[in-house]
């Protein structure tokens, strides 16, 4: 198993599966690197702010700390989506060596050294960009940092091919609050590498993936797409997906929807936030380690994608409260993938209903409804704290599926 990542957005461009002698790439995406400046939204970090925020001034308060926040459109004149115009998916992050990392502690350095299959610690790769104040209408210069991390199955871990974490951190250079809800925009497909014996598109589609998402709510949402501030259960309806297929159910116009999480009080769950006085603390000597607890988690699967066709599996762990569900709505189809059965041309693209996207994230504008999700943060970060988000995705040939011809 190995995975590519792009500076460009910090996009994850391939990750290959080789299992029964087949190789499979599981993300859609354009053959050519450079053909992601126009394939929007795809594989990408999204940043400073996942989803949809109206446009407008918004004040923000927290812990003593004041700032005002402009959203800038581009989705329409009301709404700001996926951060604005030049998002943190368009910016180019510069990869660090280990030693240069400022918001890993030395000992999440050693566990991550540690977790390398070689000398070069080529599984892992530590990204950064500054987000100048002001930036898309978010106040506060943001520092981050953006691990990717490939891991082999630990011993005994049955059908296991591997797991990919990313992990985000970002801390303020300045004293002060500013709204940050970061996600990675990643479109899954378990079947797309498989085409013998297959004719015509409609073999692109996610719709007989297997589909389980632990959810309790989900987010209810304005003609325009923005949330309303309300959520609504998923009991006996089309958003309750216990390990069903995609298809079933599913809205002539596909999903695209946030999920809230049902409550997990006997999982451990990684927090939100780091206190920035133990941090510094950290580096400058005594443990702090959540790097090992991610790497070694044990916790249940939150969200599970399996195809029978291709015996491949995904199981997501994150200490986001919810995720969004979208199934390639609006694809690209000006460019696929070779092993997709793509040219690599222009005008040979995917189809409606071609991926899964899973997107780990706080619930929508947060911090304009705070009160419709009170068990998750308000997505406000102070210079007291370093933003810690993560996501995990392992990897497993399941033996279980039956896999066809």
């Amino acid at each position: 198993m190995n995975e590519q990542v792009l500076p460009h957005g910090v996009t994850i461009h391939r990750i290959i599966v080789q299992v029964e002698g087949k190789t499979h790439d599981i993300l859609i995406g354009p053959e050519n690197p450079k053909d992601y400046e126009t394939f929007k939204y795809t594989n990408t970090i999204i940043g400073r702010y996942a989803n949809r925020v109206r446009v407008g001034e918004h004040v923000v308060k927290k812990d003593g700390f004041e700032g005002l926040v402009r959203p800038v459109s581009n989705e329409s004149p009301e709404v700001s989506l996926h951060g604005g115009l030049l998002g943190f998916d368009f910016a180019v992050w510069q990869r660090l060596s280990l030693e240069q990392a400022k918001l890993f502690t030395p000992a999440e350095i050693r566990t991550i050294q540690n977790s390398s299959t070689s000398e070069s610690y080529d599984n892992t790769a530590i990204y950064a960009y500054t987000s100048e104040d002001g930036d898309q209408g978010y106040p506060g210069e943001l520092y981050l940092e953006t691990l990717v991390a490939l891991l082999p199955p630990a011993p005994g871990e049955k059908g296991k091919v591997g797991s990919i974490v990313i992990l985000y951190r970002a801390r303020l250079a300045n004293e002060g609050v500013t709204p940050i809800n970061l996600t990675q925009h990643w479109g899954f497909n378990l079947d797309a590498s498989l085409q013998e014996g297959e004719s015509g598109k409609d073999k692109l589609s996610v719709k007989n993936h297997r589909l389980n998402i632990k959810a309790s709510h989900t987010a209810e949402l304005l003609p325009n797409s923005l949330p309303s501030g309300k959520y609504c259960p998923v009991g006996g309806t089309i958003h309750e997906h216990n390990d069903k297929l995609i298809k079933e159910g599913c809205p002539n116009h596909g999903y695209d929807h946030y999920y809230l999480l049902a409550p997990r009080p006997c999982e451990k769950l990684v927090p939100h936030r780091i206190s920035a006085k133990e941090f510094d603390t950290a580096k400058a000597g005594e443990e702090l380690n959540i790097v090992k607890e991610i790497f070694g988690s044990t916790n249940e699967p939150v969200v599970q994608l399996k195809s029978e066709k291709s015996g491949l599996k995904l199981d997501f762990d994150s200490n986001q409260a919810g995720l969004m569900f979208y199934t390639n709505n609006h694809p690209n189809k000006q460019f696929r993938k070779k092993i997709h059965g793509g040219s690599g041309m222009k005008d040979d693209g995917y189809i409606n209903g071609s991926a899964a996207f899973l997107e780990f994230h706080e619930p929508l504008s947060a911090f304009l409804h705070p009160e419709a999700t009170p068990n998750s943060t308000d997505t406000l970060l102070t210079s007291n704290e370093i933003y810690n988000n993560f996501v995990r995705a392992d990897i497993f040939m399941d033996s279980e599926c039956v896999r066809g011809g």
